[in-house]
């Protein structure tokens, strides 16, 4: 039997990533690339799904074929994941009529929450769709959109997210998983797993604005003439409908049984947790899973990776320019490794971009309590990781008080790389992580997606026996005691702090 091939590929906030593999779930080749954000005005995160998506999958997709040399009439099938959950309106020809709106990064929507909440009301939105109206909610996005830019809403064929707009380049056909389409609350019923009418009808759109939603794994179409033109895919080549980048990351370190979890240390840093039962922690998130029969909870911090990027190139000239190899990041870790845990007496809150949950609040502000004469700027840096690592504990919290099983985490990104940062958090939570050195992250999640799409896998054991879990990192009895003093600070400091966040907000927004 000939070998057979998948590709993945993921496109996130600040850039892009692919890979084939083999049907045994060994890496052929992989690739990656770099793209920014648009922000228009402060608040507003954008994405141009051309420059930004499609043209990233066409990059990768060539340089992924001319450099494993696999055939592309060997690929079995595509999986895509993306960035999730974001707003794109497409006209009858399927050409995006605005850029994208983001997640929750963008904050433009808090008169459309208030709209919606009043008009339907905060405990019906919470009965349909198991969640509260915030800015990672879609819905209010497609309210504002239609408020704001009447004209090109009454152009608008579809309503898409970024994989989604990936799926339609590839195929022509329009479709949307049902992981993604939990997050355009209130316009979806995770229990009933569909749109429903009600709160259609309530935001005021049309009911064929909104694709037919379908598993990750269903076929959403094949690859067409032109799209194997552009990218040198085989036409014909079946595409799944895919699904959003963190889930797709759950499936890449087969974290896919009831209670496996993973830190995500991404630009922004995220938990999710596989569940075998819906459940709707209040204040979190909650959606179907990827696959079938499973769902989600989840909880995002609006920055972390962003925050050390900000130090980085603000901060970490003298690193930037000595690396001699090493990164500037893995000389600031060095550094910050020699100081105490707790920073001697610094608490940060990560609250750089606003911030998600728990707290759901646009107009938080970063903040550094603490700093004296004797502080260092290594102190600072480890601070940042510190900061960030109690707002994972604060996740955690949140999701045991309400009964959500967190029963084994690996730890997932770029920053997962740091060994400081891993420890710092297992400290701070009193959790051991797993972590899987290389990980390939969301692109394999993807491949692995379209196996099961196209019966390269029958089950999801070839993905459990591929994954080797390198190194475990386990929290500090003494450093957790430690913490648990500086993490009462964390909870205690923005409760107190938040009026006068709030006030600097309107001012620096003048």
């Amino acid at each position: 039997m000939d070998e057979e091939y998948l590709l993945g590929i993921d496109v996130g906030t600040s850039g892009s990533s692919g890979v084939i593999v083999d049907s045994e779930v060994n890496t052929v080749v992989s690739a990656s690339t770099e793209h920014d954000v648009l922000v228009p005005k402060p608040g507003w995160v954008e994405h141009d799904a051309d420059e930004m998506w499609w043209d990233d999958v066409v990059e990768l997709a060539t340089e992924l074929l001319d450099r494993s040399g696999v055939p592309p009439e060997k690929i079995a099938g595509i999986g895509i994941s993306a960035l999730h959950a974001a707003m794109l309106p497409v006209d009858r020809r399927g050409e995006p009529l605005r850029p994208a709106i983001l997640y929750g990064v963008d904050t433009r929507t808090s008169e459309e929450i208030e709209i919606l909440n009043d008009r339907i009301g905060a405990e019906r939105i919470y009965d349909v769709c198991g969640n509260k109206l915030t800015f990672q909610s879609v819905g209010p996005k497609i309210l504002w959109y239609k408020r704001n830019e009447p004209e090109l809403f009454e152009r608008t064929d579809k309503i898409l997210d970024a994989t989604g707009y990936v799926v339609s380049r590839l195929t022509g056909n329009y479709t949307m998983d049902n992981a993604i389409a939990g997050y355009f609350h209130p316009l979806y019923d995770p229990t009933a797993l569909d749109w429903d009418d009600e709160m259609i009808d309530a935001v005021g759109i049309p009911h064929d604005l909104l694709p037919e939603t379908q598993w990750s794994t269903e076929i959403a179409g094949h690859v067409t003439e032109s799209a194997a033109s552009a990218t040198g895919l085989a036409e014909g080549t079946p595409v799944v409908v895919g699904t959003g980048d963190a889930i797709a990351s759950l499936v890449s370190v087969g974290a896919v049984d009831d209670g496996d979890s993973i830190f995500m240390y991404g630009t922004t840093g995220v938990i999710f947790t596989t569940l075998e039962n819906e459940r709707r922690p209040e204040g979190l998130w909650s959606f179907p899973h990827c696959l079938e029969g499973k769902y989600t909870a989840a909880g995002g911090m609006a920055t972390s990776g962003a925050i050390l990027k900000w130090f980085r190139d603000e901060f970490a000239f003298e690193e930037q320019q000595r690396a001699n190899g090493a990164t500037a990041y893995e000389l600031l870790d060095d550094r910050a490794a020699e100081i105490d845990p707790g920073s001697d007496g610094l608490v940060l809150l990560p609250y750089f971009s606003g911030e998600r949950t728990p707290i759901t609040d646009d107009s938080a502000r970063g903040t550094i309590t603490g700093l004296t004469l004797s502080h260092t700027k290594e102190h600072v840096y480890r601070a940042t990781l510190e900061g960030v690592g109690y707002g994972f504990r604060h996740h955690l919290e949140a999701m045991r008080d309400e009964g959500v099983p967190v029963d084994r985490v690996r730890a997932i990104g770029g920053g997962a790389r740091s060994e400081l940062w891993r420890d710092i958090v297992s400290d701070i939570t009193g959790v051991t992580q797993e972590y899987v050195a290389d990980p390939l992250g969301s692109p394999l999640g993807g491949a692995y997606l379209a196996g099961l799409g196209t019966d390269v896998f029958d089950d999801l054991e070839p993905l459990r026996e591929s994954i080797t879990v390198n190194e475990r990192t386990e929290p500090d009895p003494e450093s957790t005691a430690l913490y648990d003093e500086y993490y009462d600070v964390y909870r205690d400091l923005y409760p107190q702090l938040k009026d006068s966040m709030h006030r600097l907000s309107e001012l620096g927004s003048r």
